[in-house]
């Protein structure tokens, strides 16, 4: 149950007819006696929620303070994508993003994925999500730097399935090679890290994708698009069986007798 004061301030503040966002702002502020400015600092943030709200559904997610270098205020949980034919695309299991980073994949999968996933036989259904917020070093190496997973600003994609329940994982190379080239080419044109198979033997199974600032706007484009007919003729042929030379100079030296003997072809 909700403390008096608490509840009595959440109540005004729907009878003034405050937003959802609005409302769940409140109760975090009353919870964890914070000032406005503290708990949603940002008018950038602010407008940053309300462009998402237009193109997805999410649920802000609470100031992170622990651990420190991974410290967060502007964390959001991305529920579904909101196609611009209003039907909904899920991301699962539900990415905790950045708002800016969710909404550069919400714009990536509106105007992106969408289009292209529908050459494949069916309407985009849900996105298969392996990694998003998570506070580690780059490739899960202890001391390493900070992912970009550390700051809530980087995703692990897996697959994409399609409403006809048809799935298609993005390193499979028995997957069409032209609809794995245009995803790379639209991946590398919205994020500026892309990483997927031959990038640094850390994402052969997955494709990350980052918006990681750096100078001079540097971007990182690392994803191979392995044919299957070029891996298949790759695959070296099992070497010859060693010759029975014993067998072969029985054999022989059988034929040289029968000739002898006058029995020869």
């Amino acid at each position: 149950m909700l403390p008096l004061a608490l509840g009595v301030s959440v109540a005004a503040a729907a009878a003034a007819g405050t937003s959802d966002l609005e409302l769940q702002r409140e109760l975090y502020r009353e919870l964890h006696k914070m000032p406005p400015a503290a708990a949603f600092p940002s008018a950038e943030t602010q407008a940053c929620y309300d462009r998402l709200g237009k193109v997805a559904r999410f649920t802000p997610v609470p100031i992170r303070v622990e651990p420190a270098q991974c410290a967060r205020f502007d964390m959001v949980q991305l529920d579904r994508i909101v196609m611009p034919d209003q039907t909904f695309v899920a991301v699962a299991p539900p990415p905790q993003l950045q708002c800016s980073m969710a909404e550069a994949l919400a714009e990536w999968l509106r105007t992106d994925v969408g289009p292209v996933a529908a050459t494949l036989g069916g309407p985009l259904a849900t996105v298969t999500e392996l990694a998003s917020y998570e506070c580690r070093g780059r490739n899960n190496i202890l001391g390493a730097k900070l992912s970009e997973h550390g700051k809530g600003n980087a995703i692990d994609i897996g697959a994409i399935k399609l409403k006809n329940g048809a799935t298609f994982t993005l390193t499979d190379p028995q997957v069409s090679k032209l609809f794995r080239e245009q995803m790379r080419t639209l991946a590398c044109a919205r994020f500026t890290t892309v990483l997927g198979p031959g990038s640094d033997g850390y994402h052969e199974e997955h494709i990350h994708l980052d918006l990681a600032e750096r100078s001079h706007g540097y971007r990182i484009c690392q994803w191979n698009i392995i044919d299957h007919d070029t891996m298949a003729a790759a695959v070296p042929l099992p070497r010859p069986r060693p010759m029975n030379l014993t067998s072969v100079q029985a054999r022989s030296r059988d034929r040289g007798t029968a000739i002898k003997n006058g029995a020869g072809p």
